[in-house]
């Protein structure tokens, strides 16, 4: 009886510890790397190899960034949680208006991405780090509605229409994150900040180290040089002296 007690218990701590999603326990090290980022906004994360489905190029954009991770090894990914594009919601591609009414805030130059929908960062309280509060999944048509309004039932979730509906976010640090309104000019999920950070070619997702581990692990980074970059590689490789054949004369030497 007791360990059926201590079960439960242990259950329910667990379940109100992860309610909102995985990413608490990552700390911010988990997707941003400030000393190895392989991606603008400092990602410790990149995926340009995995197609879209719908275009056959490959992912870009902030989805690339979230696909790092959320994919499996062999498509770019590091095998955390991965989703699979073609039975996914599309990302990375332009709205089609008679598909779907999504608001210009929640675009990333004009396409449709990951974070139009998800609001990664701990301090979302919403399941699944949804935009919108589904009731942890119970009204999940209410968060559908930011975007396809017209095959939403409002009256269901007591809503007189789209507007109505409050959208979470993170990015606007002058006001601090929390959910707006739709109609709210603070509504941000993007910070139109410099990018200047481009990685030396496709650097793997396993080059840089382990920061979850640090105080487990000895602190080493030297990745096999084979698996650096060909610009990278250059950058730390010293340039090899040629060797001096044993017939040639030396400088200064008196002829025959």
């Amino acid at each position: 009886m007791k360990v059926l007690i201590a079960a439960v218990v242990f259950c329910v701590l667990s379940a109100a510890g992860f309610s909102y999603g995985p990413h608490e326990g990552l700390d911010c090290l988990g997707c941003h790397d400030p000393h190895y980022a392989k991606a603008p906004k400092l990602f410790k994360v990149n995926n340009e190899v995995y197609p879209n489905p719908r275009t056959g190029e490959a992912i870009n954009g902030i989805s690339a960034l979230c696909l790092g991770c959320h994919n499996l090894s062999q498509f770019g990914g590091a095998n955390i949680r991965p989703i699979f594009l073609h039975m996914t919601h599309p990302v990375n591609v332009k709205p089609n208006p008679k598909i779907a009414k999504v608001p210009e805030q929640l675009l990333r130059d004009g396409e449709l991405q990951c974070v139009s929908c998800h609001d990664p960062h701990p301090s979302n309280p919403f399941w699944k780090y949804l935009r919108v509060d589904t009731k942890k999944g119970t009204q999940v048509g209410k968060f559908c509605a930011v975007c396809h309004p017209a095959k939403a039932d409002f009256k269901f979730y007591g809503l007189a229409g789209q507007l109505d509906i409050k959208v979470f976010s993170s990015m606007n640090e002058a006001v601090g994150a929390k959910a707006f309104s739709l109609t709210d000019p603070q509504l941000t999920i993007e910070n139109p900040t410099p990018n200047y950070i481009k990685a030396f070619g496709p650097i793997r997702n396993d080059l840089a180290p382990a920061y979850t581990f640090v105080p487990f692990e000895p602190w080493i980074y030297n990745p096999d040089p084979k698996n650096l970059p060909p610009d990278l590689r250059k950058l730390i490789e010293k340039p090899k002296k040629k060797k001096k054949r044993g017939n040639e004369k030396k400088k200064g030497a008196p002829g025959p």
